[in-house]
């Protein structure tokens, strides 16, 4: 029998959503990703179809004659494909916990407000999330998933980079009017990542400007950072994900346009399965439920990740 030729599954899901909600940002608001990674989604379908889908006209979103034919037979098929599924997941199975260790910044900001998503996926996980910034060591400390930010590849361990650090330069609205080119940012209060003192002088060695400002306040981690941020007590340097609801939002603005990778990336660590402890992990050595919180994971970072990265993922 000749295989199926499927497109991509995930664009296929925010097509269906978008499609049904005439909306990217509904769309993203019920599969939990961001109106970016709906349009990058509906992108990759349409150039995979060669045909538009939607039309776009004075901010209104509606379907081509090809979008509505489509959405017909991909409904009726996703459908088909969600009650399978719900009568193989409503069988009795026994429950098993996950247990994940996250960064603070992370968990609060980011990762609290989508787990709701990965539970629904995977009913039968009792996950059980913790917070920290310490050395992982998987022999002392119980975890199934670790997520780490460092400058360097974190070792004894498997490691999966899930992205680089995209930090951007943001600040309230109204302290925006007051900055107009780079000299304009010594004379405001910058927001220091006190763990990450570095990275405002790195930052303005990247941009070509000489910081003369001494007024600074120091916090400990972007989540802090971001709230101090949008009360208009400064600019701050934060990545780009991190804050993605306060830029759509409006309540988070970017003054001057300067990209800026840090030298950290965010990295996925799981316990050691082989024997050589430098191995790269396949995903069938990974425990299921691990790696489905990392196929999940994956997913949801998927617009912030390089294509280097993408190509290393297991």
């Amino acid at each position: 029998m000749k295989p199926l030729t499927l497109p991509p599954l995930n664009a296929l899901r925010a097509f269906e959503s978008a499609a049904r909600h005439l909306s990217f940002t509904h769309a993203g608001e019920e599969l939990f990703v961001t109106h970016g990674a709906i349009s990058k989604q509906i992108k990759t379908l349409e150039s995979y179809l060669n045909v538009s889908l939607f039309t776009r006209q004075h901010k209104q979103l509606s379907l081509t004659p090809e979008g509505e034919r489509y959405l017909r037979h991909i409904s009726s098929a996703l459908q088909s494909i969600g009650q399978a599924t719900e009568e193989l997941r409503s069988q009795p199975s026994i429950t098993q916990a996950l247990s994940i260790n996250v960064l603070p910044s992370l968990t609060i900001n980011w990762l609290i407000p989508r787990l709701e998503e990965f539970k629904a996926r995977h009913p039968h996980l009792y996950v059980d999330l913790s917070i920290g910034d310490f050395q992982v060591d998987f022999k002392r400390d119980k975890y199934d998933v670790a997520i780490r930010s460092a400058t360097v590849r974190p070792s004894h361990c498997h490691v999966l980079k899930l992205m680089d650090e995209d930090l951007c330069l943001v600040c309230a609205p109204l302290l925006a009017e007051q900055i107009k080119t780079l000299k304009d940012i010594n004379r405001q209060t910058l927001l220091k990542h006190t763990t990450r003192p570095e990275l405002w002088p790195l930052w303005a060695e990247k941009v070509g400007l000489r910081l003369t400002t001494d007024k600074m306040l120091g916090m400990e981690h972007f989540y802090m950072l971001s709230q101090a941020a949008v009360s208009g007590m400064g600019l701050a340097l934060i990545p780009r994900f991190f804050i993605e609801k306060e830029l759509a939002e409006g309540s988070l603005v970017i003054p001057l346009d300067t990209q800026f990778i840090s030298p950290y990336s965010y990295y996925v660590l799981t316990p050691n399965a082989a024997k050589s402890e430098e191995a790269e992990p396949r995903a069938s050595e990974r425990p299921l439920k691990a790696q489905a919180f990392i196929d999940w994971l994956l997913e949801i970072f998927a617009p912030y990740r390089h294509g280097d990265e993408k190509a290393h993922s297991s």
